[in-house]
């Protein structure tokens, strides 16, 4: 293992992290992205990869990174699904944004409509080419169908896409009020086995109604009889609705699982709700941040695998990494048990901050940052 600081082609590798379970993380450089490569050993054999928290949105950066690690270190790769053709573009796409933009840079000068889980993207670029004069936010955390997108628009010419890496569930509540014409929600996981994590969900349609216009509407297409009738009846729990329920109706444009479908004369559900409410203004979400500094050897000495609970948020401390006796980590999942986030709170002599640093402020986000943030102190002495 090399020494830590170390530069090696266009990356940076800033420090090494241990967990007393084993776990090894180090903290990387590329370009303007950072993010954490993952190590695990196995015998005399070591496996690095992507930290699924912290990866980047274009695999290209974490490729190159990936090579730069091997040659640093001088290894010969037994295995390696890196490749090298792929690495050689690596200008970020302008489509692609971070939740940053739409914190201070995004205007609601026209129409919006989003899509949630755009998959190989025909769909929100159909949309966006047929209707030019509207701004399309796509949301999708399957990164292969992020690059495809970023790479179609620029190869396109499309201007009126923003891509964004990110929870759309959490995303809605960032959203200000009214200022949304349509969301799309096509062919969704239906997460049989794990329901809490569906898109569609009671905290879902609301925040949809509170961010579209009046007339504005959230459009759901499926597949799956479950989640269709699953949908419709968190649809109808509402006090006052009104939808369209077609079945077996052809779009303008289908995506390719769609297209199979068609094949397999698979039944195909459309449930379109029509917002009727107009709805009140709360301002701009923002960000989450630390106000007080802790001291990581305190964290450490008291450090304890904790679940703390407040009402419907949630905090879980997973796991504490060290990068030295006074710098170091600890890894958190919490928010609402229903669309939870992950991060890393890192600790150093100047700063305690969220890693990566894109925490809104939502609702059971400020919950469970009070959470954490009592846990703090209390085991730091505060």
């Amino acid at each position: 293992m090399p020494n830590f600081p170390a530069v090696f082609g266009d990356t940076k590798f800033r420090y090494i992290a241990k967990s007393d379970t084993g776990e090894i993380l180090i903290k990387v450089t590329q370009k303007d992205e950072e993010f954490f490569l993952q190590i695990k050993q196995k015998d005399d054999k070591y496996l690095v990869k992507a930290e699924k928290i912290t990866r980047p949105s274009q695999v290209v950066f974490l490729q190159q990174a990936l090579r730069d690690f091997r040659d640093l270190c001088g290894c010969e790769a037994t295995y390696s699904n890196i490749e090298p053709q792929k690495t050689k573009n690596k200008k970020r796409y302008e489509v692609l944004k971070d939740i940053d933009f739409f914190a201070s840079d995004f205007e609601n000068d026209k129409e919006i409509w989003i899509e949630v889980g755009f998959g190989s993207g025909r769909h929100l670029l159909h949309l966006a080419k047929a209707n030019p004069n509207i701004k399309f936010i796509g949301i999708e955390i399957h990164k292969p169908s992020i690059e495809q997108v970023a790479k179609s628009c620029e190869l396109q010419n499309i201007q009126n896409i923003y891509v964004l890496d990110y929870d759309a569930r959490i995303f809605l509540e960032f959203m200000e009020a009214n200022s949304v014409g349509k969301i799309f929600v096509h062919f969704p996981v239906p997460w049989d086995k794990k329901p809490q994590r569906r898109v569609i969900s009671n905290d879902f349609i609301n925040e949809s109604i509170r961010v579209l216009k009046k007339d504005g509407q959230l459009e759901l297409r499926t597949d799956s009889d479950k989640y269709f009738k699953y949908s419709l009846e968190e649809f109808l729990k509402l006090n006052k609705t009104d939808l369209h329920v077609k079945k077996n109706q052809q779009s303008a444009i289908s995506s390719k699982y769609e297209d199979r479908w068609v094949k397999q004369e698979k039944d195909i559900y459309d449930i379109i709700m029509i917002n009727q409410e107009k709805s009140v203004s709360e301002g701009a979400i923002g960000k989450i941040s630390f106000d007080d500094l802790f001291d990581f050897t305190k964290i450490k000495e008291k450090f304890a695998n904790i679940t703390k609970r407040d009402r419907d948020s949630f905090l879980h401390v997973e796991d504490i990494f060290s990068v030295d006796e006074n710098n170091g980590m600890i890894k958190i999942s919490f928010g609402a048990s229903s669309k939870n986030e992950r991060a890393y709170v890192l600790f150093s002599k100047d700063s305690t901050r969220y890693f990566p640093d894109n925490i809104l402020k939502t609702k059971s986000n400020k919950r469970a940052h009070g959470l954490l943030n009592g846990w703090l102190k209390e085991i730091s002495g505060e």
